[in-house]
Order: C-alpha cells, then sequence, then structure tokens
C-alpha cells in the first residue's frame, strides 16, 4: 500500500529525530506498519522507500516527504500540506507549471520553495512588513512597500503570477533562455526605478562552489574561468570592470551567489533601476549545528573579495532568525506565521533559534 489520505502538517512538537534513525515513522508513538513508496533518485534511479500510510510520510535517512501516492492529484494533497499559508494559490500558479522548476519538491520537509512561499507570501499579506525588510537591507530608504516577485513571477495574491520582464530580458541578453534550468533568484524584491533585491533563500542545503569540471552545453557553467568568461566578458548589458575585479580570487568562489550578482546588475540596467542587491538568506540554527562543514562557511569576505569597494556593501548576509526579529516578532496580526518559524522543523529538529 502505498497511499495516505492524511492531510496534516506535522512541526516540531509532532516528531521524534531517534525514531527516524531507528527507521521508523518520525511521528510520536506511531505504530503503524511500514509499507514502501517510489523514489526517483536524480539520475533517473528508482528506489522503494519506507512509509507510513497512517500520516503519509516517505521516510528518508535524515528527513521526510509527505506523500499522499502516485499521481498529480496526491502531489497537490501533499505539497498542501507543507503550505501552511495560501496554499491553494501556490499551488494554482506554481506547481506542476513551468515557471517554477522541481515545483514536485514542494512537499519535502526540507524544501526551500515551500520555506520561502510560506513566509514571503504571508509577509506580502501585511504590506508593510515587507517594506522594513526592504529598509534594513537598503539602510533606511527607500520607503515604499516593494512589489515581491517569487521564483521570477509577480505574486499579489489577487491576481495570477506573471513574469517580470527584465528578468526575461536579461536572460536572453545571456543566453540562458534556452536552458532548461535558467537562473532563477527565489525571491525579488523590486520598487520600479528604484531599487531590486535579489535574495538566495537557503535552508539546510550549501551555497554552491564553483568547480573545475566541463558541463554540457545546455547546462550553467562551473568553472571559475568559464563563469567569469560567460557572465562578465561577454556580459553586453553591464560595465562589469566597474563592480567585479578578479586580481586575488578567494579558494572559495560561490558560484550562485556570483551569478546572482551579476542577474541582479544585470536586470537592474535593463528595468532602470537605481541601485541593487544581492542577499544571502540562511539558518542560523543550521550554520550552528553544522559548524566548520560548508553549510556554515562564512561567505561575505569570500563574495565581497571579487567586488570592488564601490559595490562591496551591495551583497548582504541575511538569516531567517533576523528576518523574523525585523518583521514577525513584533507584528501581532503574523502570530501564525511566528508560530510556524517557532515549530517548523529540518530533518525532524528544530530549524531555526526562534524562542
Amino acid at each position: 500500500m502505498d497511499t495516505s489520505s492524511c492531510t496534516v502538517q506535522f512541526c516540531r512538537n509532532d516528531l521524534e529525530k531517534s525514531r527516524l534513525q531507528q527507521g521508523k515513522c518520525p511521528v510520536r508513538d506511531c505504530s503503524a506498519p511500514l509499507g514502501k513508496a517510489p523514489f526517483r533518485k536524480s539520475k533517473g534511479q528508482m528506489l522503494k522507500l519506507p512509509f507510513c500510510p497512517e500520516h503519509g510520510l516517505r521516510i528518508h535517512k535524515s528527513g521526510f516527504v509527505y506523500y499522499n501516492g502516485p499521481g498529480g492529484e496526491a502531489l497537490i494533497t501533499a505539497a498542501k500540506r507543507n503550505l501552511m499559508f495560501h496554499a491553494q494559490y501556490c499551488i494554482d500558479n506554481f506547481v506542476r507549471k513551468s515557471n517554477k522548476a522541481e515545483s514536485h519538491r514542494l512537499c519535502y520537509e526540507s524544501s526551500e520553495d515551500a520555506l520561502t512561499f510560506n513566509v514571503f507570501a504571508e509577509l506580502l499579506s501585511t504590506g508593510n512588513e515587507l517594506k522594513k525588510l526592504l529598509r534594513r537591507i537598503c539602510n533606511g530608504s527607500p520607503t515604499d512597500i516593494p512589489q515581491l516577485y517569487l521564483w521570477g513571477q509577480r505574486v499579489d495574491l489577487d491576481t495570477p503570477v506573471s513574469p517580470y520582464n527584465p528578468l526575461c530580458t536579461a536572460r536572453r541578453l545571456l543566453r540562458e533562455d534556452r536552458l532548461p534550468y535558467p537562473t532563477e533568484p527565489d525571491i525579488m524584491l523590486v520598487v520600479p526605478n528604484k531599487v531590486l533585491i535579489c535574495i538566495e533563500a537557503k535552508f539546510g542545503s550549501k551555497n554552491p562552489i564553483a568547480e573545475e569540471r566541463k558541463v554540457p552545453q545546455d547546462q550553467k557553467p562551473k568553472s571559475k574561468t568559464e563563469l567569469i568568461d560567460k557572465y562578465c566578458y561577454r556580459n553586453s548589458i553591464i560595465r562589469w570592470n566597474d563592480i567585479f575585479t578578479f586580481d586575488r580570487m578567494p579558494v572559495r568562489f560561490h558560484e550562485q551567489l556570483f551569478r546572482n550578482i551579476v542577474f541582479a546588475a544585470s536586470i537592474a540596467e535593463v528595468a532602470g533601476i537605481e541601485k541593487w542587491y544581492v542577499v544571502n538568506l540562511r539558518s542560523q540554527h543550521v550554520m550552528n549545528l553544522k559548524k566548520g562543514r560548508a553549510e556554515s562557511m562564512p561567505v561575505v569576505r569570500n563574495v565581497r573579495s571579487v567586488l570592488t569597494h564601490a559595490y562591496k556593501n551591495r551583497f548582504v548576509h541575511l538569516t531567517w532568525e533576523e528576518l523574523y526579529d525585523i518583521c514577525v516578532r513584533d507584528n501581532p496580526h503574523l502570530h501564525n506565521l511566528a508560530w510556524y518559524m517557532k515549530n517548523k522543523t529540518l530533518n525532524c529538529q528544530r530549524a531555526f533559534n526562534i524562542f
């Protein structure tokens, strides 16, 4: 049996990490016999993993996935269980749509996309909280309420999503429009003609580092040399040497953050926006737990080392915990979001240092 009718979302007090380590359903006191559910690995290999039909969880080595069975409707049911806020809007606009890569992963406990949608869509519903975040990143100005874009699509909760045309233009000019997975800023905050902020959100994963290896032509380059060649030397949109300096290359060259900076500068140029910023958003709790590993490594010094003096402060590091303090803690209208962030789990344990 690999189907379940469970529609419950499980949070910190519902789960026990030790049960997961024993190969059991991580839900406290669960005694249901486990079945098997299919799992397709990234290279196409099909596996069968333990599955709890009572709680609708496919059990992985370090966490779980909401799983209600095979097929599209079951996937939608599972995704909704991981979407605490404005779930139907997310389903209608992003799940199984061409504008969102890997939307099937929204049902993963560790999904950065589900976390991103839950937090930012709910912040959008209050309006002023996104303005607070904007002012924090931009050191006090502007005072406008920004437009919210998730994965390149305008989100306003009242109308269907629509693409951000300057991003589409930048992709075309940087020869990414035909790639299967073009650069897709997780979050953009836009004040037309004034500010563009691109946010690269991380949850449990690390910031990818450039690797000296060749990749197929339909993929983005991975090596430092090819990244710089494609996004700087062959970039017809920006004056790259005003922004970057490669005299002293860091050992750890953060390729994804580098592309975000290139795209932020390029999109701003296309859109006629005065200032742009790139933010790396990570969990302080995860960094503490994984101290000494790639997920915890500092990024600001490395990233800013390839930026000229005038642009060093355009790269900002922020934690989800700091975002909570800025936007959520003191707003009584966001008590449900506060509860979510306090009780959200990663690998069946606390996800954030929020109490």
